[in-house]
């Protein structure tokens, strides 16, 4: 696969949502969804009961886009590929981390901790989506 531009991995670094599509009995489903990315790879997270990652689990093929922009300067990817539980105790909590850092601007805010519940709480699930193939845009 190609690299992606500097500038759209910066773009891709301050985007809040990713979308991830999954198939649930048959059904295709998209959804927003915060996420990260750590060692260029990228990562989702949810709870560990919720209903698209007891799909995924059962058939773990996905697709995911972050895209924006203004118009007339459109940037973005789609990828395609599989959704893998994060189970590495140490990355876990580096995702915990900059899933926090991210969006709450640190891990010990109440929010951040009432959404995923303590570093290791078995109620939240990371999850990496593992690219197989894509494209990008830049216009």
């Amino acid at each position: 696969m190609k690299r992606l531009s500097s500038t759209l991995k910066d773009f891709i670094e301050k985007q809040e949502l990713l979308r991830v599509a999954w198939t649930d009995g048959g059904e295709a489903r998209v959804v927003p969804v915060w996420f990260v990315t750590v060692d260029r790879q990228v990562y989702i997270g949810t709870g560990s009961g919720s209903t698209k990652w007891k799909a995924m689990k059962k058939e773990p093929h996905v697709a995911w886009v972050i895209d924006g922009g203004a118009k007339g300067k459109y940037k973005g990817l789609s990828m395609h590929g599989k959704a893998e539980e994060v189970t590495d105790k140490k990355l876990r909590a580096k995702l915990y981390a900059v899933f926090g850092r991210k969006y709450f601007g640190s891990a010990d805010h109440p929010k951040h901790k009432e959404i995923w519940g303590e570093v290791d709480d078995p109620g939240s699930v990371f999850i990496h989506l593992k690219a197989a193939d894509g494209f990008w845009w830049e216009y």
